[in-house]
């Protein structure tokens, strides 16, 4: 009787003190809270309220689940004990222990676990202290973006900063593969959000007989959202220290364009030795562009002892190019700039440079109501070189067009224009100036009359529901009389009109289809045949550049095709057959195949008859995951070797990647490295 006495005392004075609620929730407008749990205490002191099982409680953005906690709405206190996890947006933070200050933002968390979603990037640490709304303080902590329990990397570090808007840093920093320690590094900056951020990237290592053990170090600077800079510091052991220079930026309505720049003391060849790129497109308005692409060497071996990439170590030329473009409705103004540097020359002094030229062509625009259209274009040319002749060129090339009125079958059109040249030459010898002035008019006439036959055919096949078939046979002839054009100076093929009077047969057949798959349907294409054969009747033609021999006034045989014989699989080839030597002049052939998946394959062949012939190909696959596995070649027939061959393979695991390739050209082999952990750059490489 006496214990039941002092149970009913003891819940009598608990009443008293407290207020008990099952299945409660609590609301604080004015502080920004809201509390649910199973049950809810509100008791002394007063102010204080204590949530029991399965906790959910959310303030200022945050989302609160645990076992218990208490608030202390006097002191804005949150503390919460037993499976916490906080999360914020796809921001999560869990831990044994949870402490926040609604009023500062600070809190704390015990043996806590932080997820941030942007970056991949998990954090683990004894404590971790919230600073301010995205930077938090951690210690005896580790971070990796790879999964846990057993990540395949990570660092460890006895005290940590991470700023969410930017990095985490730390000293004294120990680098794991699995849970073997392998690396000591002083200090770190790692980048904890995707956005670009400055700093120190991957150093990229590279072995090649002509720069020997080399490594490259780049440094990335953020300017603002739209600039950046990259400097890269390249030491080699045959050719030196060299430093490159990469700065890229945005503009208004779209314009864009970057700056580079490499130098190096080549040991090897003991001078200075440079490059200078340059890109830019200025988008002045709807109707107003400019471009200019800038391409300079110190030398012209520079590109084939530091470049790597086919289509840059053997390249003939570097142009430096400025193109400014405005429109109008009928009319258009060109102004273009180039200055080449002939690589394959003794020296620059033949090289012909455009300094500059300015073009206007009026479009097509019907006379008054008569069935006849004037166009016309015009250039005028500055000329320049080291050596003469030098000077300008004015070309004008009037036309009149009569178009027939086209009906549901025949396309006839009729031309007649001229050609107008007027020169201005400095023929410079031992140093003294002479002009010359002189011209040319030469008139150009010409035909085109064409038809186009179509049927669509119903097919009801598995995926293919529809083709349309579609002929179209074309007759033209083009007429230039024999002028003769030595006493002009020679620039380019403009100042050689050809002496022409030939006509051109061709006949394109084109196929296309309606492909269904479920519901979704789409029109492509299926396959473009083109034959194409030129007579001469008198004078010389372009691809000869000799006068028409009487037995032979047929041009090549031409053939042009291009279809897709699989939805992923195309086929392209260009031909030319000699009728009177029975043999292709010519070939341009290749097939390319991608499944959208990571994996293609492509391979070409090129042939010109007593010139060249070589057979390309390229693969890349994906299949043997979590490699992609790639390979290059060109081998030439006529020199029976490969001229380069490039093989790559790279292992690519969900936080980090490895990255071999091999460079194989006559003369020179470059094995490059690459490792690469996920989240660690702070920009794509």
């Amino acid at each position: 009787m006496k214990t039941l006495h002092n149970a009913l005392l003891i819940l009598f004075i608990y009443c008293f003190c407290a207020s008990f609620v099952w299945g409660a929730e609590s609301q604080f407008p004015e502080e920004n809270i809201h509390i649910k749990a199973d049950s809810m205490i509100q008791g002394e002191p007063k102010g204080v309220i204590a949530a029991i099982g399965n906790v959910v409680i959310t303030a200022k953005g945050l989302k609160l689940v645990s076992d218990r906690a208490n608030y202390y709405s006097n002191t804005k206190l949150l503390h919460a004990v037993g499976n916490v996890v906080v999360t914020k947006g796809a921001d999560v933070i869990k831990g044994k222990s949870f402490t926040f200050n609604l009023e500062n933002n600070q809190s704390e968390m015990d043996n806590a676990v932080v997820q941030v979603a942007a970056s991949s990037l998990t954090l683990t640490g004894e404590k971790i202290s919230r600073l301010s709304e995205s930077k938090f303080e951690c210690s005896k902590s580790e971070f990796t973006t790879c999964d846990l329990p057993v990540p395949s990397w990570k660092f460890g570090a006895s005290r940590l900063k991470v700023d969410l808007d930017g990095y985490a840093t730390g000293s004294n920093i120990i680098f794991y593969i699995k849970d073997v320690p392998v690396l000591y590094i002083p200090w770190i900056a790692y980048p904890v959000m995707l956005e670009k951020k400055s700093g120190i990237l991957y150093p990229r290592l590279s072995l090649s007989n002509s720069r020997g053990s080399q490594i490259v170090i780049p440094a990335y600077l953020v300017i603002s959202e739209s600039q950046d800079l990259q400097l890269d510091l390249d030491l080699s052991t045959k050719r030196g220290v060299g430093t490159g220079l990469n700065y890229r930026y945005i503009r208004a309505r779209g314009s864009e364009g970057f700056i580079g720049g490499y130098q190096i003391y080549d040991q090897e060849k003991n001078r200075m030795r440079w490059q200078i790129a340059q890109s830019h497109r200025e988008i002045i308005s709807a109707n107003a562009n400019l471009r200019m692409d800038v391409n300079l060497n110190s030398d012209r071996t520079f590109l084939n002892d530091f470049s790597v990439s086919s289509g840059d170590y053997n390249r003939q030329r570097n142009d430096t190019i400025l193109n400014a473009l405005k429109t109008w409705q009928h009319y258009a103004l060109t102004t273009h700039l180039r200055y080449t540097q002939d690589l394959y020359a003794d020296s620059n002094r033949q090289t012909l440079q455009t300094l500059p030229e300015i073009g206007v062509a009026g479009v097509r625009q019907r006379i008054g109501k008569l069935p006849l259209y004037f166009d016309a274009d015009a250039a005028m040319a500055n000329f320049y070189r080291e050596s003469s002749p030098t000077g300008q060129r004015l070309h004008l090339f009037p036309r009149v067009t009569y178009l027939m009125s086209q009906n549901k079958f025949v396309n006839a059109s009729f031309f007649a224009g001229a050609h107008v040249r007027g020169y201005n030459t400095d023929s410079r010898v031992a140093g003294s100036g002479v002009q010359k002035n002189d011209g040319d008019l030469l008139p150009e006439v010409g035909a085109r009359l064409s038809t186009s036959l179509s049927r669509i055919y119903q097919i009801e096949g598995a995926s293919l529901k529809k083709v349309r078939h579609e002929i179209i046979p074309e007759i033209s002839y083009s007429y230039i009389p024999d002028r003769k054009q030595s006493r002009l100076p020679s620039y380019d093929y403009t100042d050689r009109l050809v002496w022409q009077n030939v006509a051109y047969l061709s006949l394109t057949n084109m196929l296309d289809g309606r492909f269904v798959t479920g519901e979704t349907s789409e029109y492509r294409d299926i396959s473009r045949v083109k034959l194409l054969a030129g007579y001469s009747f008198e004078g010389t033609r372009r691809d000869l550049l000799a006068p028409v021999e009487s037995k032979r006034p047929w041009t090549n045989l031409t053939l042009e095709t291009d279809t897709w014989i699989h939805k992923y699989a195309r086929l392209n080839m260009d031909a030319g057959y000699n009728f009177y030597d029975r043999r292709i002049d010519s070939t341009a052939a290749g097939i390319e195949f991608d499944d959208r998946q990571g994996n293609t394959m492509g391979a070409g062949y090129r042939m010109l008859h007593n010139d060249l012939q070589y057979l390309e190909g390229r693969m890349s696959t994906k299949l043997i995951r979590p490699m992609t596995l790639s390979y290059t070649n060109r081998y030439s027939f006529d020199r029976g070797s490969f001229l380069e061959s490039v093989y790559t393979a790279e292992y690519r695991h969900k936080c980090w990647s490895l990255l071999l390739a091999l460079h194989d050209r006559p003369g020179n082999q470059t094995v490059t490295f690459n490792f690469n952990l996920t989240g660690m750059s702070g920009v794509d490489q």
